[in-house]
C-alpha cells in the first residue's frame, strides 16, 4: 500500500500524494524505509564531506603559516624561546572558535535532523542524546573561546605600545658599536657565532636590569627586535 516516508502514514491504493505534507508517496512501507535510509546516508555524507573540507582548509592555513614562518630569515641565534604575542594569540583563539562553531553547528544540525526523524541514527535514542549533547558542548566551547579572544583583543594595542616603548628606549640609549665595544672589553676578540650569542645575552641583561620583565619569552622577543634593529636594519 502507498506510504509517506516523511509522515510515516499509510494510504489506500490509488492515492499518490500525502494529504498532510503533500509529498509523493512510496509504493510501500518497505520502499519508504529504503528511501529514508538512502536520504539519511546522503545527508550524513554531505555533512561529513563539509566537515572534512573545513578541517582540511584549517590544516592548509596552519601549514601555510608554519611554512611562511620557517621561510623567514633568522635575525638572531635560534635558541630564543617562542613568545606568543597578543595579536597571534587573538588569531589563534579566533581560529579555534571558528573550528568549534563549525563542528558544533554541524553536530547540532545533524541532531535536529535526527530528532525530527529526517535522519535516523543507527544507535537510537542514546545516540540522539549523545549527538545533541556533543554539539552543544562544542558550541559552548566555541562561545567561551570567542569571549577569550575578545578579551585578548583589548590587550593587543597595549602590548604593542609597551614593546615599541622599550625598543625605542634601548635603541636610543645604545648602539651596536657600543655593545660590541663592551663585549670586546669583557671578552676580547670573539668568533662571529660567539659574538652573536654574547650580543644577545648582553641585550637581555640590559633589558632585565632596567625593566620589570617577568616573562623570559617576552624578553627574548624584545631582544630579537632590538638585535635586528641594531645589527641588521
Amino acid at each position: 500500500m502507498p506510504y509517506c516516508p516523511k509522515c510515516d502514514m499509510e494510504f489506500i491504493d490509488g492515492i499518490t500524494v500525502c494529504s498532510d505534507c503533500h509529498g509523493p508517496l512510496a509504493e510501500s512501507r518497505e520502499a519508504a524505509e529504503a528511501m529514508k535510509k538512502k536520504e539519511q546516508e546522503e545527508t550524513f555524507m554531505r555533512l561529513q564531506e563539509e566537515y572534512e573540507y573545513q578541517k582540511q582548509s584549517i590544516e592548509e592555513l596552519k601549514q601555510a603559516y608554519e611554512e611562511e614562518e620557517k621561510a623567514k630569515p633568522n635575525r638572531v641565534p635560534e635558541f630564543t624561546r617562542a613568545y606568543v604575542s597578543k595579536a597571534q594569540k587573538y588569531d589563534d583563539l579566533k581560529s579555534s572558535a571558528s573550528a568549534f562553531f563549525l563542528v558544533g553547528g554541524l553536530l547540532t544540525a545533524f541532531s535536529v535532523l535526527s530528532w525530527t526523524n529526517m535522519v535516523r541514527l543507527p544507535f537510537g535514542l542514546v545516540g540522539q542524546v549523545s549527538l545533541t549533547a556533543l554539539g552543544l558542548i562544542f558550541l559552548a566551547i566555541a562561545a567561551k573561546t570567542s569571549m577569550d579572544a575578545q578579551a585578548v583583543s583589548g590587550q593587543i594595542s597595549e602590548e604593542e605600545a609597551k614593546t615599541q616603548q622599550i625598543v625605542s628606549w634601548f635603541t636610543g640609549q645604545y648602539t651596536g658599536k657600543q655593545l660590541d665595544g663592551q663585549l670586546l672589553a669583557d671578552y676580547g676578540e670573539l668568533a662571529p657565532e660567539e659574538q652573536s650569542l654574547k650580543r644577545f645575552d648582553l641585550i637581555q641583561d640590559i633589558l632585565i636590569t632596567n625593566h620589570d620583565l617577568n616573562d623570559p619569552s617576552y624578553v627574548d622577543k624584545l631582544a630579537e627586535d632590538i638585535y635586528g634593529t641594531l645589527y641588521q636594519d
